[in-house]
């Protein structure tokens, strides 16, 4: 193979994405400019998903295409708006909601391969499909790819190059493109994070996948990959260290340092998610290779002829001539009722015991298990964190560092929940005006809920009424290393 043809799949792949964005539109006068508008959408809608805004359904594209339009300086039309984001939604008809395909010639196989691909994609954890309500979307990787490539902000280039591109940045002050850069590293952890949780959901329901997804590469070694992570976590560690030369810096370019390390938090959060996710995937692929061998090449025999018909329907019969359409109607409609993957459903429950009833004509009680929605448990958000506050009005300040001396009874409790870990880390990242007069109902800020609740169960916290509450990074001193959970040594302080 010639050398010129290595990677030209993959190559062709991103370029074509590039060119055929906004292609076979009819949207007349603004035909030229349709490049320019779908483009821009894309932005607009990568931003929104960054900042975690849920306003990315249809109607919202639609909306911010008119947008995107006027700041071209365009005329915005309805009909064309709507037909452009329905043209970067789907290929073609909007009622069959095909993706885009186009034929690029794969070096490997010497043969024209079809490809398909989308620019948006459905966002499974923010779409309210169980109550009817609309789907939320996403920029694909290919639609990121796009965004990324002026900048080689691509996979094969990876997160560290990144890292070290933002670290630069903030050395040199340059805090307007760091923020840009660092909505990069966001973006980037959060796909790898989701593609994660598909990985770990597809080995649940089928663990060949271990040996047969072609997108996975486990050639590093569990060590090589915890050094990888410490190694990332050297470079935010070193972002972070530029906060304490905030004052050198001119007072216009301090407001937007704050902005920029309040959002290089968030990314270094996610990153440790994403180290905790992977190693947890690890160590799903070594349980089920060694406690469940057979799974790896038993196939499933149930059929619906012979198990559901045969063995059970003429065999035993049903209670109604209703319950056949129940049991006959998914297999033929189209319109399928949305259910919870288990998990998902299991993760927001928790048992408890209705009381005992009596049933007639039985000697015996009957206890029914219910469900009912996990919350957070206030009371011990409260026990823990009226040390911490006894420590601020006792010596001004709280140091994270200190945690690591507590003993395995109360680090446990830390771990209950991981709210505890959760409003550590608001106190850390942002400040905060504590006042005891806060309702819920009003506005959401666990923070002065909390404080609310401490002033509550002791009047002594209420010396602290109206203080800010600011923190600062511990030079020469170790964070929180636990096995669960990583953060950096901050002091906690009121002013």
């Amino acid at each position: 193979m010639d050398q010129e043809l290595n990677g030209f799949f993959d190559r062709m792949k991103k370029i074509q994405a590039i060119r055929l964005l906004g292609t076979g539109m009819d949207v007349g006068e603004f035909q030229e400019y349709v490049h320019e508008i779908c483009f821009l959408l894309l932005l607009k809608v990568f931003r929104r998903e960054i900042t975690e805004n849920p306003d990315r359904a249809r109607a919202d594209i639609i909306f911010m295409t008119q947008e995107a339009m006027r700041e071209l300086g365009l005329n915005p039309d309805s009909e064309v708006s709507e037909r452009i984001a329905d043209g970067v939604l789907w290929y073609r008809d909007p009622a069959r909601q095909e993706p885009f395909s186009c034929s690029i010639y794969n070096e490997i196989t010497g043969q024209h391969e079809e490809i398909k691909y989308k620019y948006l994609k459905e966002d499974r954890e923010l779409s309210q499909w169980e109550s009817g309500g609309s789907t939320v979307y996403m920029l694909t990787e290919t639609a990121q790819e796009t965004i990324f490539i002026t900048r080689e902000i691509l996979e094969e280039f990876g997160f560290d190059i990144e890292q070290f591109y933002t670290l630069q940045l903030i050395k040199s002050g340059n805090f307007n493109k760091a923020e840009s850069s660092i909505d990069n590293l966001i973006a980037r952890v959060r796909t790898l994070i989701r593609r994660e949780k598909d990985y770990k959901e597809d080995v649940i329901r089928n663990p060949q996948v271990i040996f047969f997804d072609k997108r996975r590469s486990r050639q590093k070694s569990e060590e090589d990959i915890k050094q990888q992570f410490e190694e990332e976590q050297k470079v935010f560690i070193d972002m972070f260290s530029w906060r304490n030369r905030l004052h050198t810096f001119p007072e216009e370019q301090r407001l937007d340092a704050e902005s920029v390390f309040e959002n290089l938090e968030r990314a270094r959060m996610l990153h440790n998610e994403l180290a905790r996710i992977v190693m947890e995937n690890m160590a799903l692929e070594v349980e089920m290779r060694v406690k469940y061998p057979e799974s790896f090449w038993r196939t499933s025999s149930l059929s619906f002829k012979k198990d559901i018909w045969q063995n059970t329907i003429v065999k035993y019969g049903l209670q109604s001539f209703d319950l056949l359409e129940d049991i006959i109607n998914p297999l033929f409609s189209p319109d399928i009722e949305f259910m919870y993957p288990l998990d998902w459903a299991w993760e927001m429950q928790v048992t408890s015991i209705r009381k005992t009833d009596q049933v007639e004509n039985y000697a015996y009680d009957i206890e029914e298990e219910t469900w009912e929605e996990k919350g957070v448990d206030w009371d011990l958000l409260v026990e823990l964190y009226e040390e911490i506050f006894a420590s601020i009005i006792n010596t001004g300040c709280f140091k994270v560092s200190d945690l690591n001396n507590l003993d395995q009874a109360v680090k446990r409790k830390w771990l209950t929940q991981k709210e505890n870990i959760d409003m550590l880390m608001m106190l850390s990242i942002t400040e905060v005006v504590l006042t005891s007069r806060y309702d819920m109902v009003g506005g959401v800020d666990e923070r002065l809920e909390l404080y609310s609740r401490l002033c509550r169960k002791d009047e002594r916290f209420k010396i602290l009424e109206g203080k800010t509450v600011y923190s600062y990074l511990e030079e020469d001193k170790e964070g929180i290393k636990w096995d669960e959970v990583s953060m950096s040594p901050y002091v906690i302080s009121i002013q």
